[in-house]
């Protein structure tokens, strides 16, 4: 679903940080099919600076605030992994989206995965 709605990867968008021990996946699931995901991981030996990525959702369940979920859901499991401050690179249209979710810009827009991108942040101990 993901990687051919976004043309970004070839074939799979699969990395070196889903092989992780430290990598969590977060689904959201209805009737026993997958229908949201986001991936979070630790991004220093501390575990206080977190990304969060890949969040997808099938298009017939956007309306649903899956994603909202799911985004509410990796902050709130990096804050309780001792996280305190979480990145995350958010396409252009998707910017206002994370910022009525409590995050703010962190930085110019810059390319990502070839694609411009925003680079947003929040600050997992004011985000409860």
């Amino acid at each position: 679903m993901f990687v051919v709605e976004q043309g970004i990867f070839a074939s799979t968008d699969r990395d070196r940080f889903d092989e992780r021990p430290t990598t969590i996946h977060l689904v959201g699931v209805t009737q026993a099919r997958v229908v949201g995901a986001v991936r979070l991981y630790p991004v220093d030996s501390a575990g206080n600076a977190w990304q969060g990525d890949r969040l997808a959702v099938e298009p017939e369940f956007r309306v649903y605030q899956l994603g909202s979920d799911l985004v509410r859901l990796a902050v709130s499991t990096a804050a309780a992994h001792g996280g305190q401050t979480m990145r995350a690179h958010i396409q252009l249209a998707n910017v206002r989206f994370f910022e009525r979710l409590g995050w703010t810009t962190d930085g110019p827009e810059a390319a990502y995965h070839g694609r411009p991108h925003q680079l947003m942040s929040i600050d997992l101990r004011r985000s409860g």
